[in-house]
Order: structure tokens, then C-alpha cells, then sequence
């Protein structure tokens, strides 16, 4: 990476330093022929972060019209008008990424399911299972949107007992609903093969809070985030794959 790449600007998420590191990257071998694209896996050592910060900023260049990717193809720089430079404006993006929200989610809900298990009540659990009906009869193309799944995350939340939890995790899932960024990978999910496993994940959860047993809760709670974000990375790839056997199919 030049030594003169943009560094972390105050109040910038993570994705979007990545995403302007990227830009800069293009843009400084525009004119050299012999130059490739690093591939997401390179990009994630070359720059020290994970995968999905990568995924995160390769979606965010990609809805600026900058790359373009085609599954087994990788990364393709398109051309672009104007300096690339101009990408620095990335922090008026429209908030956090993806699989950042999931990891606040994790570190959120996690914790809240393991409160809850101290502290439910009957009546609580009878929501919850009123959730789960809701979940079961809810649509495959309602998935983008289920309330009964909300509703399941939210009454959660409310049995901790405690407002700054609840706040915080109903602000994460408006988050989430608002995001361009969630909707374009999720455009991608396969409702009918995810929703056995999202359901079964719910069920573990409430068969802890049942139990009052904290740490089974707990870990109920943050396997189930962990699958979600485990299935956004793979349904992107699957359609990417799509996409360009899509392409290959019209030539």
C-alpha cells in the first residue's frame, strides 16, 4: 500500500477507510497495464482487516459505479469519470455496514438473551412462542422483512428490564432496515434453504430462556448472529456467481 494512502478520518467507519484505501489503490495504477486487481482474500491481508470489512467496502465502491464483481472473475475496475479521488466524500454514506451491525447485534443480543433467561416470565416465554408461530407462517418472501423475527428480538430485549438495552437494540435493527448496503446482500438469500436453520437457531434460543440458563442463552443467541452473517457472505458469492453465468450465458 503507498505510504501516502488516506488514512482513518475522525468518525469514519472502518469499511469506508478500506473502501477509500481501495479507490486510492486504482487510482494510483491506472496508467500501469501489468497491474491486477487484488482479490478480496489479498486485500484483507494486504490491509489487515477481515473479509467482510472488504466485502463491505468492495459493495460500497460497487454502488458507486467504480468496480464491478463477477463471481470466479473477481474484482473488476470499471471505468470511471472524473478522479477516483472524489471517493473520499464515502463518509456521508448511509451509516454502518452490514456485517458490522451483526457483530454489534452479537455483542448486544447476546448478552441481553443471557439477562432475560434471569428473567423471564411466563408470560414472556408465551410471547415468544407467539413469535415463533408468527416466524413459521410468515412467508419465503417475506424474509427481507419478518415481524414475527422482530417482534422474537424485541420482546427479548424488553425482558432484560432495562430501557438503554432496549434502545440500543431496537436503534441497531432500524439501522439495519435503513441500510442500501444489508438490502443489496440480502437481495441474495435463499429464503427456502435458510429458513429451517434461522428458525431452528430461534427455537435454541427459547428453549434456553425456558431453562432460565444464562449461558446457554448466551450462546444460543450469538450462534444464531454468527449463522446469519456466515449466510449473507455466502448468498453474495452464490449471486455473484449467478451474475456471471448469466453474463457468459448471453454472449
Amino acid at each position: 500500500m503507498p505510504a501516502d494512502a488516506p488514512i482513518r478520518q475522525p468518525s469514519e467507519r472502518l469499511y469506508q477507510t478500506v473502501a477509500r484505501r481501495i479507490a486510492r489503490l486504482i487510482e494510483v495504477n491506472a496508467k500501469n497495464t501489468d497491474w491486477r486487481m487484488p482479490s478480496e482474500r489479498e486485500l484483507a491481508e494486504e490491509l489487515e482487516v477481515s473479509r467482510p470489512v472488504v466485502r463491505e467496502a468492495v459493495i460500497a465502491l460497487e454502488m458507486r459505479g467504480i468496480v464491478e464483481v463477477k463471481g470466479r472473475t473477481g474484482i473488476t475496475v470499471l471505468p470511471v469519470r472524473g478522479p477516483i479521488s472524489a471517493f473520499d466524500k464515502i463518509n456521508a454514506d448511509s451509516g454502518a455496514g452490514p456485517f458490522e451491525l451483526l457483530d454489534a447485534r452479537m455483542a448486544v443480543e447476546s448478552s441481553a438473551a443471557a439477562m432475560a433467561a434471569e428473567r423471564a416470565t411466563s408470560y414472556d416465554l408465551a410471547t415468544l412462542e407467539d413469535c415463533m408461530a408468527q416466524m413459521e407462517y410468515e412467508t419465503n418472501a417475506q424474509l427481507d422483512h419478518e415481524k414475527g423475527d422482530r417482534d422474537f428480538h424485541m420482546t427479548i430485549a424488553r425482558m432484560t428490564g432495562n430501557a438503554i438495552i432496549l434502545s440500543i437494540i431496537e436503534a441497531l435493527w432500524v439501522q439495519r432496515d435503513e441500510s442500501l448496503m444489508w438490502k443489496k446482500l440480502h437481495e441474495h438469500i435463499h429464503a427456502p434453504s435458510v429458513r429451517p436453520l434461522w428458525i431452528g437457531d430461534h427455537h435454541a434460543v427459547l428453549t434456553a430462556l425456558r431453562m432460565r440458563n444464562p449461558e446457554a442463552a448466551y450462546k444460543a443467541m450469538t450462534r444464531h448472529i454468527q449463522n446469519v452473517s456466515k449466510e449473507l457472505m455466502e448468498a453474495d458469492e452464490r449471486g455473484r456467481r449467478a451474475r456471471a453465468t448469466a453474463l457468459s450465458a448471453e454472449r
